[in-house]
């Protein structure tokens, strides 16, 4: 899902990147000042099949932790089993994804309200960080435990660094900064998210009994944790985990080149300049309200013109219905 997520999310942003852009360097200032990557995309024919998908994967995510073994997380007294840590550690993680793809849905419902007060995209990019946050001290903790140790101590060290990757581009994404740094903080958490779903998949095969490096072995009862004989072994197993790691970076690269030269041939330069409007400013929408019930005779500004001023950023791709 995370791999998914990231691939979505760079799509996008690609595609704002691409099709916003200004067709002549005049234009330059004026075109790209009301762009800001999102925390979410809509979908093209359910709007929120993002936040929706983070609401079941989240659902399913803590019910799976919560009833692992056994359908009592607890014991009688209330206190948690020591074999039953992992699992509530992990589900932390899963219920932080609720706590912001419900809150995800809930502001893009208040801003859709017509009489209500909508709330500021950053709230929303916060929310996110708080979620990456969750997750970076969740993997951090995790991995810090003795059982933790050797092989398995790197590949959880890499997971940290994707996540801290994803919490620093999402802060930047929050703040007020120029549009092309607003662009490549979008562009950097989205490759960041689709790297860590990619990791994911790399620890995953790691605990395939087939696919466990040279000298090592599952250990732990349940075979739950990687183990290798010797320093030899260990070294190896280490050096093996390094290389997979700058493998992993230069797909993702890759990756993100050939998203870039498709969207280029799908979306040529100006593509979403003529003809058609994705988003409306907050000042735009006041002063349509006012045209209509007081001054009809004045004429309300329009994106483009209000886009001209620097101070114009409130602008997200957000409101932009791909």
């Amino acid at each position: 899902m995370l791999s998914g997520l990231g691939l979505w999310h760079l799509f996008n942003h690609m595609r704002l990147l691409v099709s916003l852009a200004p067709t002549a360097p005049s234009a330059s200032s004026s075109r790209v000042a009301v762009l800001a990557p999102a925390a979410w995309f809509p979908a093209p024919r359910v709007r929120r099949l993002e936040p929706i998908a983070m609401l079941a994967a989240g659902a399913y995510g803590l019910a799976t932790q919560m009833l692992a073994y056994s359908p009592m997380p607890f014991r009688a007294d209330g206190s948690i089993p020591p074999e039953r840590l992992p699992n509530h550690e992990h589900a932390i993680i899963y219920a932080s994804l609720l706590v912001y793809a419900g809150s995800a849905i809930y502001l893009d419902d208040r801003r859709r309200q017509r009489h209500a007060a909508p709330a500021p995209p950053t709230l929303c990019m916060l929310l996110l960080a708080a979620l990456f946050a969750q997750e970076l001290f969740v993997f951090h903790v995790h991995s810090s435990t003795d059982d933790h140790a050797g092989v398995e101590a790197r590949l959880h060290w890499f997971l940290q660094a994707s996540a801290a990757a994803c919490l620093a581009a999402a802060l930047l994404g929050a703040a007020r900064l120029p549009a092309d740094l607003q662009l490549a903080a979008g562009l950097v958490r989205s490759a960041s998210l689709a790297f860590q779903g990619l990791w994911c998949v790399v620890i995953g095969v790691a605990w395939v009994p087939g696919m466990l490096p040279a000298g090592c072995y599952l250990d732990g009862g349940g075979g739950v944790h990687l183990r290798c004989r010797g320093e030899d072994s260990l070294r190896h197993a280490i050096a093996v985990v390094n290389l997979q790691f700058g493998w992993c970076m230069v797909l993702v690269t890759l990756l993100v080149v050939g998203i870039y030269v498709y969207v280029c041939k799908r979306y040529p330069a100006g593509a979403w300049s003529h003809g058609e409007v994705y988003g409306r400013l907050p000042e735009a929408e006041a002063a349509d309200e006012d045209d209509d019930s007081h001054h009809h005779d004045m004429e309300t500004p329009n994106c483009k013109q209000l886009a001209a001023h620097d101070d114009v950023h409130e602008f997200t791709s957000l409101e932009i219905d791909v």
